[in-house]
């Protein structure tokens, strides 16, 4: 498949409580890309809710990434593939040093996935509410699929990993299915079992 650029939001949540742990973005078929200060894109996180923006993306980057990007668009963006939900992080997931304590959720984020920048990682502690028995489920919702020649057919093979290990199958989108959602499964135990619960972890 050819694939471009992609918009997108998500959320993590349980649905058998009903309950959204974290989201980015809404289902109203719009987005805020232009990584200014009007932050015109809702976010949640463990209910509460606040404003953000995106930006476009700048490449790829590793771990650990910067809690605090600043945003903006052109050549002095300042965006990476790590978003950050306030929380403490001094446990890693991985080879990285952790960022330690994140006061307040990050203002931006990155918009897209595309050929060049094709990972995103949300970092978010998990909270004691969580139960062993819980589904949680992870969604992606696209909000465009842009192509430079409108004729051409775009198309993304998506997975889905949790702290460094791949949770189901690649799934794959595209302009077909545009409208629908894509979702993957996994369990607290992915997540380190309850001994990985609340402040400190990286997720």
């Amino acid at each position: 498949m050819n694939a471009k650029t992609s918009a997108l939001l998500c959320l993590l949540a349980i649905p058998a409580h009903g309950a959204v742990l974290w989201s980015i973005g809404s289902d109203d078929q719009t987005q805020d890309g232009n990584g200014d200060a009007t932050l015109g894109d809702l976010a949640t996180l463990n209910g509460v809710e606040f404003n953000v923006s995106g930006v476009q993306e700048s490449g790829q980057d590793p771990l650990p990434g910067n809690p605090a990007n600043t945003g903006g668009s052109g050549g002095t963006r300042d965006i990476d593939d790590d978003y950050y939900f306030a929380g403490v992080y001094t446990t890693a997931a991985g080879d990285y040093t952790p960022v330690g304590n994140v006061a307040v959720s990050e203002s931006y984020y990155d918009r897209a996935l595309t050929n060049g920048d094709p990972n995103m990682r949300w970092h978010f502690n998990v909270p004691e509410t969580v139960g062993a028995s819980d589904t949680l489920t992870f969604t992606v919702d696209f909000y465009n699929l842009n192509e430079s020649n409108p004729g051409d057919t775009s198309g993304y093979d998506m997975t889905f990993w949790v702290d460094g290990n791949q949770v189901g199958n690649m799934q794959p989108h595209s302009d077909a299915d545009l409208s629908a959602t894509q979702s993957w499964d996994f369990a607290l135990s992915d997540l380190g079992g309850a001994a990985e619960q609340g402040p400190g972890f990286d997720h």
